[in-house]
């Protein structure tokens, strides 16, 4: 079986990450399980599984409160907070681990547009009673601590699939994914926002960085890569780069980007890369250092950026 990491959050009983198994060649048939690190742990520590299911978990998100909430292809969330949800059943097995916390389950409504079950891509909240989940086909749910609603039907298509969401506040919130999706929540309804100059050959907008005074910078990649810059009221292209920016990261008033091929960095206007010898997909924030999450690796590790750590600032953990 192939295994990779894929999702990491970094939260303050240790660091948990997401792990996919899945036959080669065939990652649409991966499950996920859950493994955490503790406190102060270092490369070379050994990670302690904690959750082991036979869902097809895709998405990991850390609430305010420290809780754990995943997403899965099959429709179903499942988290650690006080929900009131049943405790997994039936066929589906979620299996804890090691003094792993407890788990409920909920299935989200099938999609109002093909009524398919959803597939989930993407999960952020302002807290465990305002949570949004977002799907391929650029649908959008909500959970508001009492019940699931879908607050957007997307068309259905691959070209709206939700690939990141993330907000200042349950006012302020905003989805972003494949071809011209920029969505923004007010804490009542989604609206679309015109994306400025025009998209690069094969553009898809993937990460989200919160900057202060509400403002955003997303990120883009195709054949290169693009970064708009503002809020609700509006955005602005603020540049064209010949990498693909596929994921963002903020750490302190650094903006580090995963390109595939390493990592970069925002200096003044321009993307400057900073390492260049390990793949990236996704960038992953945590307290006070950036996990870096590599594709197709031969084993399950990721990379870590850790500026503290002014001996060796950047480590792989191998897993």
């Amino acid at each position: 079986m192939q295994k990779e990491i894929n999702q990491v959050v970094d939260t303050a009983d240790g660091l948990v990450f997401m792990g996919l198994s899945y036959p080669p060649e065939d990652i649409g048939a991966a499950v996920g399980s859950l493994y955490r690190l503790a406190p102060g742990s270092k490369a070379g520590d050994p990670a302690v599984p904690i959750l082991n299911t036979n869902d097809a978990l895709r998405v990991l998100w850390a609430s305010p409160a420290g809780q754990l909430w995943v997403g899965s292809a099959d429709g179903h969330v499942a988290t650690t907070a006080a929900t009131g949800w049943a405790a997994p059943g039936g066929d589906l097995d979620y299996e804890v681990m090691n003094g792993g916390p407890a788990w409920t389950v909920s299935t989200l409504p099938r999609d109002s547009v093909k009524g398919l079950v959803p597939n989930i891509t993407a999960i952020w909240g302002s807290g465990d009673s305002d949570v949004h989940v977002g799907t391929r086909g650029g649908h959008l749910y909500h959970w508001n601590g009492k019940a699931w609603t879908q607050t957007r039907a997307g068309d259905g298509s691959a070209d709206q699939t939700i690939r990141t969401i993330r907000g200042h506040a349950g006012d302020d919130v905003y989805a972003v994914g494949a071809v011209d999706t920029l969505l923004h929540f007010d804490g009542q309804q989604w609206r679309n926002l015109p994306i400025p100059g025009t998209p690069g050959p094969g553009e898809t907008l993937g990460g989200i960085a919160l900057l202060p005074e509400r403002a955003v910078m997303l990120c883009a990649s195709g054949e290169g890569g693009r970064l708009l810059h503002g809020s609700a009221a509006g955005f602005t292209e603020f540049g064209r780069y010949p990498l693909p920016l596929n994921d963002v990261a903020v750490l302190g008033d650094r903006l580090l980007f995963a390109i595939w091929n390493g990592v970069a960095e925002l200096v003044g206007r321009d993307v400057q890369v900073v390492k260049d010898n390990f793949k990236t997909a996704g960038a992953f924030e945590g307290r006070g250092r950036v996990f870096f999450t590599e594709p197709a690796a031969p084993r399950m590790q990721f990379i870590v950026h850790d500026p503290a750590n002014a001996a060796t600032p950047w480590t792989r953990s191998k897993f």
